[in-house]
């Protein structure tokens, strides 16, 4: 230390000094000038502390920048990408092709009879059907005589009867043992359901053929979350069930008349306009359960949507509705497939992000319940 301080202080005097040779790599530049012996002046200093710099900047190995986070995708898109089996393309404006198919199903939209060519069963049968469910008072027996009219409906009643829903030690094999188990509000959504499955069946090479068992799973899902949360929240559960097993009737509509208008529009269909596209089911959907009329709630949910759509309806009944249509578009994506009756998606994540859904939604339904019937009472 002190034979290097007393170099130091030479080298700030200017004095030279004898000092061991440079090593490798620090030897003065060809052509310059230096006494032999004498110690560096502060130019030569410089140049070897910038040569050290560079070789300290060399060895040091610079971390990667790191990658940006995947963009989160759209569920919408998501599901609608999962139901066609064709993704769209984000990001990009509404193509001229698509705006002339939104307009042509606009028109198709606007009047009854157009609408009404949409769906494959003939519109009056479903009313009258569904209608004789609205009668409470009816027994158990006496829907069970009604139903034992129809193979599909017994077919239908004991399957429910065995379902993962049900708890039962030992299955049950004829008509009367499955209404003793259901009850008439089982056999209610067991109608429901015969009645209202065939609209979603259609050709298997078109679009609403490809959706047909995907809508009908998702349907299933909805109306079982619909009902769970209707009873949560205080209102009729069937009516609940009724919202949530019809409300993919807009999309079998729509998808129908994307099959009529094949070639205007192919895809992939841009984000635009599957948003503008859910925006036409849900109207179709309000349409048809507004001139159904199967009862006063539904009648009124119909006219809510028709005024404001299903984002920003307010009624409990239409957020209801909402939340269960998006819980059961997080099983519908976790598993991957239709999911059988009753069931959650396919577990994992998926079940994760379903169960959380689910519960986050009932808390606000039945949150946002209980005051408005708080708000009633006082203004009563």
């Amino acid at each position: 230390m002190w034979i290097w301080m007393q170099r130091v202080a030479a080298l700030c005097r200017g004095e030279p000094e004898a000092v061991s040779p440079s090593p490798p790599g620090l030897r003065a530049r060809p052509g310059a000038s230096q006494a032999p012996g004498a110690l560096p002046g502060p130019a030569r200093l410089r140049e070897v502390n910038a040569t050290l710099a560079d070789r300290r900047d060399a060895l040091i190995v610079a971390e990667p920048e790191p990658e940006p986070e995947p963009e989160a995708a759209d569920p919408q898109l998501a599901f609608f990408g999962w139901l066609l089996g064709t993704a769209a393309t984000p990001h990009a404006p509404l193509r001229a092709s698509e705006q002339r198919l939104l307009a042509w199903l606009d028109a198709v939209l606007a009047t009854d009879s157009a609408r009404n060519k949409l769906l494959p069963r003939a519109p009056a049968v479903i009313p009258q059907l569904m209608n004789s469910l609205r009668d409470e008072s009816q027994s158990a027996q006496a829907l069970a005589e009604r139903i034992a009219k129809a193979p599909t409906l017994v077919a239908e009643v004991i399957r429910l009867a065995n379902g993962a829903g049900v708890r039962a030690v030992e299955p049950v094999s004829d008509l009367p043992q499955a209404v003793g188990r259901l009850g008439t509000q089982g056999l209610r959504r067991a109608i429901a359901k015969v009645v209202l499955k065939p609209i979603f069946q259609a050709p298997a090479a078109s679009y609403s053929g490809r959706a047909a068992p995907r809508l009908w799973a998702h349907a299933e899902v909805a109306a079982a979350e619909c009902m769970r949360l209707a009873a949560a929240a205080g209102l009729d559960p069937f009516e609940g069930y009724l919202a949530g097993l019809m409300h993919n009737i807009g999309w079998t509509a729509v998808l129908h008349a994307l099959d009529k208008a094949e070639g205007m529009a192919k895809p992939p269909f841009t984000a635009a306009f599957v948003q503008a596209f859910e925006v036409r089911r849900e109207k179709f959907f309000a349409s048809v359960l507004q001139s159904w009329r199967l009862t006063d709630s539904l009648t009124a949910l119909a006219a809510e949507l028709l005024g404001h759509g299903v984002e920003p309806a307010a009624s409990t009944l239409a957020k209801i509705l909402r939340a269960a249509d998006r819980c059961a578009s997080l099983a519908m994506l976790g598993a991957g497939a239709a999911v059988p009756d009753g069931a959650s998606p396919a577990g994992g994540g998926a079940q994760v992000a379903f169960d959380d859904a689910r519960r986050r939604a009932a808390d606000r339904i039945v949150s946002e319940s209980s005051e408005s019937s708080e708000s009633s009472v006082k203004g009563a």
